[in-house]
């Protein structure tokens, strides 16, 4: 498994936010505007399924190499890949068994 054929156990989780800008004018008054081009924030807390701790080491490494860049990948429900970041640049390694574990990690939506 690589992050470009990612799969994802059912309990991961998908989270979005809409990025917008507020004045307040006083007296409750208030402004709302959207702030940016792209204002959705997508996150995915993903959990791989259980896989040998050799092929977890593979993806670990690609992780780790990933660093601050971006990665294409086709999540659930979407008809094509999009590009995604570590955020935050961290994981957690999950074991199962001594020879079978899992990683987890967060990823966010990244516009190019």
């Amino acid at each position: 498994m690589t992050l470009a054929t990612l799969r994802i156990v059912p309990s991961s989780t998908k989270e979005t936010s809409f990025r917008y800008l507020e004045g307040n004018y006083g007296d409750g008054y208030i402004s709302r505007r959207q702030d940016g081009i792209s204002p959705l924030i997508i996150r995915w807390s993903v959990q791989t399924p259980d896989m040998p701790v050799e092929e977890l080491d593979v993806l670990e490494a690609e992780i780790a190499a990933l660093g601050v860049n971006y990665f294409s990948w086709q999540a659930p429900d979407e008809t094509s890949p999009t590009n995604w970041i570590l955020d935050p640049i961290s994981w957690q390694r999950n074991y199962a068994s001594t020879d079978k574990a899992s990683i987890s990690f967060s990823i966010k939506r990244f516009y190019t």
